[in-house]
């Protein structure tokens, strides 16, 4: 709806009155030219807009339901933008004048007015800035020659971090994603965790179920003991590593990849501290080593933060970037620094959050 930016699901806008008709998909096109000939030829009953439920009319024609209706949307407003967003409210006033001056163009002009008093506020010029950047964001620079397609995702490590890049890999990049943790146990709570997140989509009709299953189809669950997990890896374009904050664990794992991965496949490690250099100190291709920093629950977290160290080429680069945004990232390279950017930044208000507490008694 226009005051909570959600989808309605097609059933009940056909309810709601908001459309008149509810097809699949696939006999859109039919429907609509059979639609279009019917009203053509005058065979067609138009809905008459007039005619309301009882429901709509006792919401909309009297002053009770109208007093509860706005109630209901207000309170709704508010648990939704905190009171933090202008515009919400500014809707609520332009819906509540054009019912109040149906004819006329006094409604239209409330609203050019509204606009523009919005259009002058911080918020606004602080959303479009945001929406720039992120924009601006999707692309990058990076000169890549002898480009090689990306078709298939390794991930090492299934926990939290490791199953939350599965999923969104998957569902949203549409990649083949290969999932290897030490055994069953492991890799059967990625799955549960993948699994649970795409169910609780197909309840809320955000994902269709064939979508489930194609999802879980490009997923390939794999363990220590597996006997083709080096020909999995072997076929990856990629390997995103998110296993404990060890550095030698991290080398060993580089070690082992590097043995079976071809030439071209880029090697990411999910860190937030340890430096991307010393995880690809004494490794093979050094080049194709990146850190693709998370932040948890994957899913959610829309940031990236990707770290190539001094050595990293510019196909690694150029690949972590592609990917990052095809998972639905807001990517931001940044230099192999301590705590990258977010960490940077968090440590002084921490500290400056930490020493205000600590004075407040005295203030």
């Amino acid at each position: 709806m226009m005051l909570t930016g959600k989808d309605i699901r097609a059933h009940k806008a056909k309810k709601m009155g908001l459309v008149d008709m509810v097809v699949a998909p696939q006999s859109l096109q039919n429907v609509a030219v059979d639609i279009a000939h019917q009203l053509a030829e005058g065979k067609l009953k138009k809905r008459n807009p007039k005619k309301k439920s009882w429901m709509n009319w006792m919401i909309e024609d009297t002053q009770i339901g109208n007093y509860a209706m706005w109630q209901t949307v207000e309170k709704k407003v508010k648990k939704s933008t905190n009171g933090k967003y202008p515009a919400p409210n500014a809707i609520i006033e332009c819906v509540k004048y054009g019912m109040a001056h149906p004819k006329g163009m006094k409604k239209y002009e409330f609203e050019r007015d509204q606009f523009v008093k919005l259009a002058k506020t911080t918020e606004s010029e602080s959303l479009i800035g945001i929406f720039e950047g992120m924009t601006k964001m999707k692309k990058h620079n990076f000169q890549v020659e002898n480009n090689v397609p990306l078709n298939k995702v390794a991930v090492m490590g299934a926990g939290l971090m490791g199953a939350g890049i599965a999923q969104v890999t998957t569902e949203k990049g549409g990649y083949e994603v290969i999932l290897k943790d030490r055994d069953d146990t492991a890799t059967a709570r990625g799955e549960a965790y993948i699994n649970d997140n795409w169910s609780k989509k197909v309840k809320r009709r955000h994902m269709s179920q064939y979508q489930y299953n194609k999802n879980s189809s490009n997923l390939t669950l794999l363990t220590d003991d597996s006997p083709s997990w080096e020909r999995h890896f072997g076929s990856a374009d990629m390997v995103i590593e998110a296993v404990f904050e060890d550095l030698d664990l991290k080398r060993n794992i580089v070690e082992t990849i590097e043995n079976v991965t071809k030439d071209h496949c880029v090697f990411a490690t999910n860190t937030s501290a340890i430096p991307i250099a010393d995880i690809a100190k004494g490794a093979k291709r050094p080049e194709n080593i990146i850190g693709m920093h998370y932040f948890s629950p994957v899913p959610s977290m829309p940031l990236l933060e990707i770290i190539p160290h001094d050595d990293t080429n510019e196909y690694s680069k150029a690949t972590a970037f592609e990917v990052g945004t095809k998972q639905g990232k807001t990517c931001i390279v940044v230099k192999d620094v301590p705590g990258f950017y977010v960490n940077r930044c968090l440590g002084p208000f921490l500290v400056e959050v930490s020493a205000f507490e600590y004075q407040s008694p005295s203030i």
